[in-house]
């Protein structure tokens, strides 16, 4: 925490900076940090190629991996526990999805261990303390809390919006406040979308949050406020859209008697069993959780098994609508473009054979196949990425290297296939170079294994046979 943060004092976060300082070194450290903080890889990604993902031959096309992105309702969320609030909707849920979806943020920055999250299923103990930070990490809302999604659709006044936590007393607080399980749950997007409603942001800590159970590391020296990180990282999007006022950080310290007595609020169901089918990135930490109950035995895609939710069904980021559209109300009023620190960058190298499980495995549906006449276009919509690198694991070549900044905010295509029908089937397919110099008798990978299969066949029933 900046030595500047003291008891009486608003504290504004990275104030001081010009504004024409660079910005993309310091969204570079941010990124980094919060990749460093939840122990993966730094932002660039380059990961070999999962056996999983290595079914099939150069020109195989999953039926799911082509044309745009179906449209889908977002599924809805069911209660971890019947004793917590905390919902779980397993459609949208990235490691659910697939085991390339590797995400683990909502375990990492839980403040008591209170997830653990596997293949198989996310698993929520006793300890959970209600505090919503998990909501906050969740990069497809795939968790959620009724107190959070209350205080998001709560109209944004203008002039200064408090944003404070649950256990300050009413009489406290001014009716324009926005209360949260725990002032760590405010995301990016949150900041954002009041500021372009023309209001500031100023989260207030009464003394209680450094030693709060729902900040990891309470009580210790280096403990920094749950919220620092948003306001800084909000602080460097305002600079580059030319908001000045950016939101602050206020200590306005109270006696701990008088914060109000901790009761979780309770769940909005009853415990359903067999789940149906319904959030955002930022910080770190480990995991370890003692699950209390089984969830459905849910095996993800790409393992051959039953998928919570279908494949095609990819469904945008809430949280990076909301950013974006907020951004983009802000750099269109001082007349300055989104900054590309905005939008990842994907690159295809020669490798790429057209597979597509790329496109099978998106989330979102930032990757898509554009069929042309004789052609095939791979599109990447940066607007779509959340950055979460399951098509680079995907990938049976290990073709595609993903850049969590630099990139377009216009969908562009990354590569071109040439396209021809099957001699055999008439089906279209993607050639090798040696039979795109014989077109007329290229035939797919499929009839090729087909004949493979037929001839072996005739050879195992009659022995060789001699022209």
């Amino acid at each position: 925490m900046s030595a500047d943060w003291a008891p009486g004092r608003v504290c504004v976060g990275l104030e001081g900076r010009s504004a024409g300082q660079e910005h993309g070194a310091q969204f570079e450290r941010v990124k980094k940090a919060e990749n460093n903080g939840r122990g993966q890889r730094d932002a660039e990604l380059t990961v070999r190629p999962s056996a999983e993902a290595t079914t099939g031959g150069c020109g195989t096309t999953p039926t799911n991996g082509s044309g745009p992105a179906r449209a889908w309702a977002r599924p809805e969320g069911v209660p971890l526990r019947p004793d917590r609030a905390l919902a779980h909707a397993e459609g949208a849920c990235l490691p659910l999805r697939s085991t390339l979806g590797q995400c683990r943020r909502c375990a990492e920055i839980c403040p008591v261990d209170a997830l653990s999250v596997s293949p198989q299923r996310v698993a929520l103990s006793e300890a959970c303390i209600g505090c919503g930070r998990c909501v906050a990490a969740c990069p497809t809302e795939a968790l959620s809390l009724p107190e959070i999604d209350a205080a998001r659709s709560r109209e944004v006044p203008p002039g200064v919006v408090r944003v404070e936590c649950r256990k300050v007393p009413d009489a406290l607080l001014s009716p324009d406040t926005l209360v949260l399980p725990c002032t760590g749950a405010l995301t990016l997007g949150d900041v954002l979308t009041r500021s372009a409603a023309g209001a500031v942001v100023q989260v207030v800590d009464r003394g209680w949050c450094t030693g709060c159970p729902a900040n990891r590391g309470a009580g210790s020296a280096d403990a920094s406020h749950p919220a620092e990180t948003v306001i800084e990282e909000a602080t460097l999007w305002l600079e580059a859209v030319g908001v000045d006022i950016p939101p602050s950080l206020s200590l306005e310290p109270l006696p701990q008697s008088i914060q109000r007595a901790e009761e979780l609020p309770p769940s909005t169901g009853e415990d359903q069993g067999e789940p149906q089918l319904g959030r955002r990135a930022l910080f770190r930490r480990a995991f370890s959780a003692r699950p209390e109950r089984e969830r459905s035995s849910i095996r993800p895609m790409g393992s051959g098994g039953r998928a919570a939710y279908p494949a095609e069904a990819r469904l945008p980021s809430p949280e990076r609508e909301r950013r974006l559209a907020a951004l983009g109300t802000l750099a269109a009023r001082s007349g300055r473009p989104i900054p590309a620190e905005a939008y990842p960058n994907l690159h295809v190298d020669a490798r790429c054979c057209d597979r597509r499980m790329c496109i099978a495995l998106c989330p979102t549906g930032a990757l898509r196949m554009a069929e042309r006449p004789g052609e095939a276009e791979l599109v990447f919509a940066s607007d779509r990425c959340i950055g979460c690198g399951a098509c680079v694991r995907a990938c049976p070549e290990g073709a595609l290297h993903l850049s969590q900044l630099g990139g377009a905010p216009t969908a562009r295509v990354l590569v071109r296939h040439s396209r021809l029908a099957c001699a055999s089937c008439g089906e279209m397919f993607t050639p090798t170079r040696d039979q795109l110099a014989s077109p007329g008798e290229a035939i797919c990978q499929t009839c090729q294994k087909a004949q493979r299969f037929t001839a072996d066949a005739m050879r195992q029933l009659f022995g060789e046979t001699r022209n």
